[in-house]
């Protein structure tokens, strides 16, 4: 009985208090409920330098080594086999096109000529002795003096003489020309590169005994090796500047030719260029620098280089929307050394992160825009500071 009594008196005693605190403490709805709660503190605000995305025209420079080299260059041998009587030039010496180079023995060449000649004066008398058998034939049928099957001798001995008389002809050509080749002679207007052999020297034509190196230096050619990175910015009549040691100024010339292949073991590919020498100042094997000078690119989307970030073999940029960060991946064109062509991923206007900015945010963080301002740029329209964080109560 006393236990049930206890009961109901601490019930009651809850109920009082309850009815206590409700009608002395505010609702939290109402002002000052959040009077000495702890407040939660306010999510950071970073301040970034932005640039916007703008249209414009760039023009991307590309450097890379190459070397001056000959136009053509001819390893000279005989084109008949002999003794070399006479070398006529030396290392250094210019030549024109069909200047002497040097002369093999023409000795046996001029006796096999010499029976050639013979062979081919046979062969005519045979022809002509068998031509007057054959036309005293021929009046000999029309009386029935000589036989057909006689006349038929008469006519096959003739074809085959003349048959001969071709192949003696033939031999006489082949012995005339083998004695002109003992005389070699410069194929175009070059510069002696080396000489590799002296007279005396029996030279062979198979395999060949090369005995001059000529090299075409009146016009020279550059040649580089290109990353393929920029296969698609070059093209055949791009300006291109030489950068040649010794030289004060720079050689002005252009693409030649392109190649349409890529090494994949370099993953390059040759350009060329072609580089007037009338005078000889320039040798091939010469070093240069080529700097090449794409045609520019207008009317396209540019963003500064310093806002394009590389992560995982991706290009991206830091896009500033309604205050936070937006990671957006980009693809790009053309890059010259202060800005880059961005051919998908942003909008003209876009407010990107630049500078250290871009090294200090992370996608989602709260920022407030500084625009960075530039030579020739209108000034952007800041972005809106973020609305200030409610305060919840705990």
């Amino acid at each position: 009985m006393y236990r049930v009594l206890r009961l109901r008196s601490i019930g009651l005693s809850v109920l009082l208090c309850a009815l206590v605190v409700q009608a002395g403490c505010p609702r939290a709805s109402e002002p000052g409920a959040t009077e000495g709660a702890e407040a939660q503190p306010a999510e950071p605000l970073i301040e970034v330098t932005t640039a916007r995305v703008r249209r414009g025209s760039i023009m991307q420079s590309i450097s890379a080594p190459g070397s001056l080299l000959a136009l053509r260059e001819s390893r000279i041998g005989p084109e008949v086999r002999g003794r070399i009587e006479r070398i006529f030039v030396t290392e250094g010496d210019r030549v024109e096109q069909g200047d002497p180079l040097f002369q093999i023995d023409p000795n046996p060449y001029e006796l096999a000529l010499n029976r050639a000649e013979a062979s081919l004066d046979r062969a005519v008398a045979e022809r002509r002795k068998l031509e007057a058998d054959l036309a005293r034939g021929r009046q000999l049928m029309k009386r029935d003096v000589l036989a057909a099957q006689k006349m038929d001798e008469l006519e096959t001995g003739l074809a085959v003489a003349q048959a001969a008389e071709r192949e003696a002809q033939e031999m006489v050509a082949l012995a005339r020309r083998d004695l002109e080749n003992t005389l070699v002679r410069a194929p175009y207007a070059a510069s002696v590169a080396a000489r590799l052999e002296d007279e005396g020297t029996t030279a062979l034509v198979q395999p060949q005994t090369i005995v001059l190196l000529l090299q075409e230096t009146s016009e020279l050619e550059a040649q580089a090796t290109i990353p393929e990175a920029h296969f698609a910015a070059i093209a055949i009549g791009d300006p291109t500047l030489l950068h040649v040691e010794g030289l004060a100024h720079p050689i002005a010339t252009e693409i030649s030719a392109v190649s349409d292949s890529v090494d994949v073991s370099t993953r390059t590919y040759l350009v060329k260029m072609r580089v007037p020498n009338p005078d000889h100042q320039l040798k091939a094997g010469t070093f240069a620098r080529v700097e090449i000078l794409p045609r520019a690119k207008s009317d396209v989307v540019l963003v500064p280089r310093e806002a394009v970030r590389r992560e995982d073999g991706r290009s991206q940029v830091f896009v500033v929307r309604d205050g936070r960060i937006e990671v957006q991946p980009v693809r790009l064109g053309v890059v010259s050394e202060d800005a880059v062509e961005v051919l998908a991923g942003v909008r003209v206007d876009d407010q990107i992160v630049v500078g250290d900015s871009a090294r200090r945010v992370a996608p989602g963080m709260r920022v407030r825009a500084v625009p960075l301002f530039r030579a020739g740029d209108a000034p952007p329209t800041p972005l809106p500071p973020p609305p200030a964080p409610v305060a919840t109560g705990s």
